[in-house]
Parts: structure tokens; C-alpha cells; sequence
């Protein structure tokens, strides 16, 4: 029997820096391992743009460049031809898309253009299928992008999803449920492999920040990587560590927001004269994020929603104590005094109480390390990508066993 044809692609990719783009480039590493030993799928992989061609380098997999560049609405036609002849010259069994708009609607409108059929799979990580507009979240703002993501979501095949959380989402933005898939997120842990230990062989994704000392006298370090927009919660994060600093000893808070986002989160840092104590360290990539993970004590994921958590999965995997937030995907895999602590994002005072438990407590942050390093260990990224197969493979065995 020969293999089957699977063609993955994503509008967004390294080395712009996020959940969707770590977990694909993680993800895509270990199929083409894995594709080393098992010839049983032939994969190809449409990157976006020129800036994504060093990360898109692989043994086993053929890749495309779709030069989305050209993505204006002028050019659209461009970005459909293109992808239509690709698709005509593969002939994939599968698609497998990042996102419901625009990906799987480019995919769905050029091989209409272009008279060719295959199935399509979409994972939605997050914005693509969520609305929260209260805290500006989700691409589904307008009724028209609205309309145009129900309308692919009639096609699909499979719509996977990170969590049982997204499952409410998916179910709102169309998809019939039977069509629902729940794979988690993984990373690289034990043999796997992860690029970010191979660095020399990519550009930078981000600046390397040059790292502060570790907290010193009886502080605790108190990590966060989220960004500065509104959902990440970050105010909340501030408050409770300035509502609870004269319990925390010489503890800092260490936040990796940067840019304009990060704006108002300085000017609430400077307000509450906690410049000495609450540290800016930038977007860290690679080995500079290994050791700010390392040297904290606890990492804080404050948000006010979050499709999964992959950083808390990175903060298991670097034997860090875990706060977050009890809403999404979170609670799927942290489980509350066991692997982690949870609060509500809107409980400042919950937070802050929490922070001087993990800062006084040494033995409870110990416990979560040792349960979370356990849990980390079923999420390996070589495990979530032979789910994976095993979805492409149910899904051809259903087209050639229909009428």
C-alpha cells in the first residue's frame, strides 16, 4: 500500500514567537524523525514566508514556501493560485491546517478554483475559534468573520482541538460535534528531540537576553513569559505580588513582556515604586528561557484564559512550582496542591495569598516539582504526533471505505 499524502500547513511560524509556532516546529522535528523509521506517510510541510525557511529544514519532509507576503486582499487571487497548484501537485490524502481562518479558507477556496479534493483537518490552538471580546481575544470579533468561519467549519473532516475546554468553542463556531477531536499539546521531553537544544543551527527567534543573578537572601524568583495583552492578566499578576511583597522577603518578579504591550505594565510597576523588585527581562528564547526557568522558584501563568498552558508544561519539564490560573485548558492536566496551585484570575487576593505560601512553604513547592515533573512525562510531543498519524490514517481508511 503506498503512503499516504499529508500536507500541513500554517500562515504563522517561527521565528515569530508563541504556543502555536514552538508546539508546530516541535511537533513537525519529531514526525520527521519518526518518518526516518516509518515510510507509511509521505509529508509535506507550506511554510508562510522567507523569514520561516531556516526553521523549515527537515530529512523527511518536503516543504513549500507560500510567500504570504503577497497576503493582501488585492493579491488574495496570488495566494490561491499559488496554494491550488500545490495542492494539484501533491495531491495530499489530508490537509492539515493551523487555524480555520485563514488557512483552512484559502485551503477550501483553492481547491475549489482549482478542482481538486482532499480532507481537511484543522487544530484551532486558541484565537481562531474563541471570543472573549471583554478581553479582546479571538479572531471571531466581526459577524463576518464570524460567518466565514462557520462556513469551513461544514467542510472539515476532523476538528481538533487542545483541550476538552475548546470542545464548548468548537461546538459554537459550527463543527458538529462527532467531527470533534481533543489531542493536547506536547513538548519534548526524554528522547524527543528540541531544536532550542540545537541552536547554532537556526537564527535567533528572539534577542538572548543576558539574564539576572538568582533572588538573593531568603527571596524566591517568580517567573512569568506572558505577553502583555489584556488576556494574559498581567495587572492581576503586579497587584497580588504588591499586595503580598511584604510577606516575600527579597522575592522579584520576573517578566518577560516586552514592547508596547508591556507599557502599561511598566507604568503600574513604576507606580508602585516596585522597579527593584519586579524585572523586564524581555522575550527569552532557547537557552536563555532554559535557565530563567531553572533559576525561578515558582512560574505564574495569571491569565484569563488559556486554550492549553504549553508553558506550564515547560515549567514541569524544568522542575518549577506552578501558579495559574483555573480557567480553559489549564485544569486538564494541572491539578490543584498536587503539580500546582490554582486560583481565579480575578481573586487578586487568592493570588497573592498563594505567592507567600509557595515563597514561605519550601516542602509544598518541592511536592509540586516531583508531581509535576511525572505529569510532563505523558505529554512527550513524540506520543502527540503519533496521535496524530493514527487520525490521518483513520480519516483516508473512512474516505476509501464510503460508497
Amino acid at each position: 500500500m503506498p503512503p499516504i499524502k499529508i500536507l500541513i500547513l500554517s500562515s504563522t511560524f517561527l521565528p515569530t514567537v508563541g504556543g502555536l509556532q514552538y508546539e508546530l516546529k516541535w511537533f513537525l522535528d519529531n514526525l520527521d524523525r519518526r518518518l526516518t523509521e516509518r515510510g507509511d506517510i509521505e509529508t509535506h510541510f507550506a511554510y508562510p514566508d522567507d523569514i520561516s525557511e531556516p526553521y523549515s529544514r527537515f530529512r523527511n519532509i518536503s516543504t513549500h514556501n507560500l510567500r504570504l507576503h503577497d497576503s493582501r486582499i488585492s493579491r488574495l487571487a496570488r495566494i490561491l493560485l499559488r496554494l491550488g497548484s500545490l495542492i494539484r501537485r501533491i495531491r495530499p490524502d489530508v490537509v492539515h491546517c493551523h487555524a480555520l481562518v485563514p488557512d483552512a479558507l484559502w485551503v477550501f477556496l483553492a481547491m475549489r478554483l482549482g478542482g481538486v479534493q482532499a480532507k481537511v483537518v484543522v487544530t484551532s490552538h486558541g484565537d481562531d475559534i474563541v471570543r472573549l471580546p471583554q478581553w479582546s481575544y479571538g479572531r471571531r470579533q466581526s459577524r463576518r468573520s464570524r460567518f466565514l468561519a462557520a462556513q469551513v467549519t461544514h467542510w472539515l473532516s476532523a476538528h481538533i482541538v487542545v483541550s476538552r475546554a475548546m470542545v464548548e468553542y468548537a461546538v459554537d463556531v459550527g463543527t458538529p460535534e462527532e467531527r470533534i477531536v481533543v489531542i493536547p499539546n506536547g513538548i519534548p521531553v526524554g528522547d524527543d528531540y528540541d531544536f532550542e537544544l540545537h541552536t547554532a543551527s537556526y537564527p535567533p527567534v528572539a534577542s538572548e537576553h543576558d539574564g539576572v543573578d538568582i533572588a538573593a537572601g531568603d527571596g524566591i524568583d517568580i517567573l512569568s513569559l506572558s505577553s502583555g495583552r489584556p488576556i494574559k492578566n498581567l495587572e492581576a499578576l503586579v497587584e497580588a505580588f504588591a499586595m503580598a511583597r511584604s510577606d516575600l522577603g527579597g522575592s522579584r518578579l520576573l517578566l518577560a513582556c516586552d514592547g508596547p504591550l508591556a507599557q502599561p505594565i511598566v507604568r503600574l510597576v513604576e507606580d508602585k515604586e516596585m522597579s527593584s523588585q519586579v524585572l523586564f527581562i524581555g522575550e527569552v528564547t532557547g537557552a536563555t528561557k532554559r535557565s530563567y526557568f531553572r533559576n525561578s522558584d515558582v512560574y505564574c501563568l495569571s491569565s484569563h484564559f488559556e486554550s492549553f498552558g504549553l508553558t506550564l508544561l515547560e515549567a514541569m519539564k524544568f522542575e518549577t512550582a506552578i501558579l495559574a490560573s483555573n480557567v480553559g485548558g489549564v485544569s486538564g492536566f494541572v491539578e490543584d496542591k498536587r503539580n500546582g496551585l490554582l486560583v481565579s484570575p480575578s481573586d487578586i487576593p487568592g493570588m497573592a495569598s498563594a505567592l507567600v505560601r509557595l515563597y514561605k512553604d519550601e516542602e509544598l513547592r518541592r511536592r509540586l516539582v516531583e508531581n509535576g515533573s511525572r505529569t510532563v512525562q505523558q505529554y512527550s510531543i513524540s506520543g502527540i504526533v503519533e496521535e496524530h498519524v493514527s487520525l490521518y490514517k483513520r480519516i483516508v481508511t473512512e474516505r476509501n471505505a464510503g460508497p
